[in-house]
């Protein structure tokens, strides 16, 4: 058996939620939680995987409290009736892992209208993390807050295109990561905020952690120059495994050092390290600016989404 986390509650234990938990970095974190005896929900988008990836991780962690939910949360109707589901089970959670994401090489929009990119790797993220508040609100106890965790890419002090959110001006992979990191960083440290001014910093934290070159199936849907280039050039200088990441998401899930610490930027880049956000980053106008975009973007969505005549 899996030994008990020092920081379980009394009545039950701790609840984890973990997007992109059935393969990948998300799937090495759902591990490292797991065998502290946490329960486990691992999201993904493919039933096989989901139904493989519960059987792998309670083996390996001698926890049976592992389980897998399915769901696209590339789209908003899908992250609301997902989050519906997970707040009816599980009214109360104490860690909320953020990692489901994709790099893909080719142009496409969502049925949202969306840039599938910024749809899965941010916005998604925006819309779960506000309709789980709620919960992780109630599984938070005295001295020891819920922690909101966004497994974000490397790339700092990018630019987010309000005019052209979805790049379809002039579409680049280098546009669409640096976007994407850009917009997922401006989020944890505005939430921070939201969360600071709502009293709620003493019951929810929210960090980044941002990962280098990691060999994981992200990369089938590279564009074929990033296919060739990773592994021949970047692999070689700064690859690490999903064990390491998972090793220090742990630390900022679980670790006492990092309890009450939010609204901060950490890397793994083949050591762990905490960042300093840079001038556009960091300006509350800025954060400001893409929640109140996120926040428009979402009710277009969900307003076409909407059945006829509701």
């Amino acid at each position: 058996m899996a030994a008990t986390p020092t920081n379980a509650p009394v009545n039950g234990q701790r609840i984890a939620l973990v997007t992109g938990g059935t393969d990948g970095i998300g799937k090495a974190i759902a591990h490292v939680l797991a065998e502290q005896g946490i329960s486990v929900i691992v999201v993904g988008s493919n039933a096989d995987k989901g139904a493989t990836a519960v059987l792998e991780l309670r083996r390996a962690s001698g926890n049976d409290h592992v389980e897998f939910l399915q769901a696209d949360l590339s789209l908003i109707s899908n992250v609301d009736a997902f989050a519906a589901q997970v707040s009816e089970r599980w009214p109360r959670l104490h860690y909320l892992v953020l990692c489901a994401g994709i790099i893909r090489g080719q142009y496409s929009l969502t049925s949202d209208g969306i840039e599938s990119n910024f749809a899965l790797n941010y916005l998604s993220r925006f819309a779960l993390t506000e309709t789980l508040l709620p919960c992780l609100v109630s599984g938070a106890s005295t001295g020891d807050p819920a922690r909101i965790l966004v497994i974000g890419g490397a790339a700092q002090n990018g630019s987010i295109a309000f005019d052209d959110v979805n790049l379809g001006k002039r579409f680049n992979m280098l546009r669409v990561v640096s976007q994407f990191c850009e917009a997922n960083d401006v989020f944890v440290i505005e939430q921070a905020r939201h969360l600071s001014e709502a009293g709620l910093s003493q019951r929810v934290t929210i960090t980044t952690l941002k990962v280098g070159a990691v060999r994981t199936n992200i990369r089938s849907q590279f564009p074929t120059w990033m296919k060739v280039l990773v592994p021949l050039v970047i692999d070689p200088l700064l690859s690490q495994s999903v064990e390491e990441i998972a090793t220090s998401a742990r630390r900022l899930l679980l670790g006492t050092e990092f309890e009450g610490v939010t609204g901060t930027m950490f890397r793994h880049i083949k050591r762990f390290k905490e960042l300093q956000a840079g001038p556009r980053t960091g300006d509350p106008a800025q954060g400001r600016h893409l929640w109140d975009f996120s926040k428009q973007l979402i009710a277009q969505a969900r307003a076409a989404s909407a059945p006829s005549g509701s």
